[in-house]
């Protein structure tokens, strides 16, 4: 029968699993795993399987759900806050000092030179992760919804026509509830999905950067079906449109979140502490954005596992429901590709050609190294790389 830990065990296990949760996703599910279920027994291997199920099954990043699923089965809903909340705890401050240190860097030119050279090997995880989703996807209708996201994603980036990928992707799920036979129940949208925050684009005050920030993070959390890059095509038109970041640097921050212990989805700490600073308000307005961006991004993932499972349960049996996330799920790869193709471009500029081709054979061998190496390493190797450039020019 499975134990009762302390809360300090609790405490200890989930800060431990935290600072060692580099490797994405299967990673952290693997730490998990061994540390509840395998070394301490808190949680019966069965409840751990059903934990897994549920959070796939959910928009958000899966390991800090599970995290929390974890925490709740071992102490009840406070203790399904505390294992989540220490889970993102050392992952948060690394990236906090990390988005400091990129701030203060911008101005030196070796640091500029390593992000150079590792804008490419990003651009290259974010290709391989669409080829391992497009991978999952054997069904013509799967297929053919990616396709559509993904031309969406491309119109838009070529027209005035705003198409935020969280539109599309909202689109791919009814069209794939379309299908459906009309079934008991009701699926409600939420209106606050359709992007508001641009109405707020005026207002130049620090805290209503923070308002801002805010109303999108919320939507992309509640939107991150399939993977914690999927939020890539959800924040990069928005971040991008509303001036917080260049593309460029929206791929330095994914970077950083790529080498930063927890999940990737981290990358929302990089971005509201940048467009806090951007506002004017100095270190409390960054890391209060910082903070905000980061528990917008969670807060339907505490709400789906700590409040509304029960009734989750109850409604994934809807075929409805269950084809409007199948739907949703299908069309992640192609809103994924339609924003790494302006990334990808962005990555491979410079101001030689033989520089932009140098960047292009890197971004290639960093596409084959995906067969063998984790998205962490394959960042700190460009990293590595950038780094012996500097010294070298």
């Amino acid at each position: 029968m499975p134990s009762r830990p302390s809360w300090a065990e609790l405490v200890q296990v989930f800060l431990r699993i935290g600072l060692l949760g580099f490797g994405g996703p299967q990673a952290h599910m693997a730490l998990m795993r061994d540390q509840v279920v395998r070394q301490y027994r808190w949680v019966s291997t069965q409840a751990f399987a059903e934990g897994v199920a549920l959070c796939e099954a959910l928009p958000g990043p899966t390991s800090s759900q599970m995290a929390m699923v974890l925490g709740w089965l071992c102490r009840g809903a406070l203790g399904g806050l505390v294992s989540g909340f220490c889970f993102l705890l050392p992952g948060l401050v690394i990236v906090l000092l990390l988005s400091e240190l990129w701030r203060q860097g911008q101005s030196i030119a070796s640091l500029v030179t390593v992000l150079v050279v590792v804008k490419p090997v990003v651009a290259a995880v974010i290709w391989a992760f669409v080829g391992k989703l497009l991978r999952q996807q054997r069904q013509p209708w799967q297929q053919a919804m990616a396709v559509s996201v993904a031309l969406g994603g491309l119109f838009h980036q070529f027209s005035p026509l705003v198409l935020p990928a969280g539109l599309l992707l909202l689109a791919a799920g009814l069209a794939n509830c379309w299908r459906a036979p009309v079934m008991g129940g009701t699926l409600l949208l939420l209106p606050g999905l359709v992007p508001w925050q641009a109405a707020l684009g005026w207002v130049q005050a620090p805290w209503f950067r923070l308002v801002e920030l805010a109303g999108v993070f919320l939507q992309a959390g509640l939107l991150v079906f399939g993977g914690g890059l999927v939020i890539i095509p959800l924040l990069q038109d928005q971040v991008v449109g509303l001036g917080w970041l260049s593309e460029a640097q929206f791929l330095d921050g994914v970077a950083i979140g790529q080498v930063s212990p927890g999940p990737v989805v981290l990358t929302s700490t990089f971005v509201g502490y940048q467009a806090g600073w951007s506002a004017g308000g100095g270190l409390v307005t960054a890391t209060t954005g910082a903070m905000v961006a980061t528990a917008a991004i969670f807060l339907p993932s505490v709400v789906f596992i700590l409040v509304g499972t029960p009734l989750l349960q109850r409604i994934r049996r809807n075929e409805r429901v269950g084809r409007f996330l199948a739907g949703v799920l299908a069309g992640v790869p192609g809103a994924v590709a339609g924003a790494a193709i302006p990334l990808t471009w962005t990555s491979l500029q410079a101001e030689e050609p033989l520089t932009s081709l140098a960047l292009l054979g890197l971004f290639c061998t960093a596409l084959l190294l995906n067969r063998w190496l984790k998205p962490s390493q394959l960042v700190l190797l460009g990293l590595g790389l950038g780094l012996v450039v500097a010294l070298l020019l």
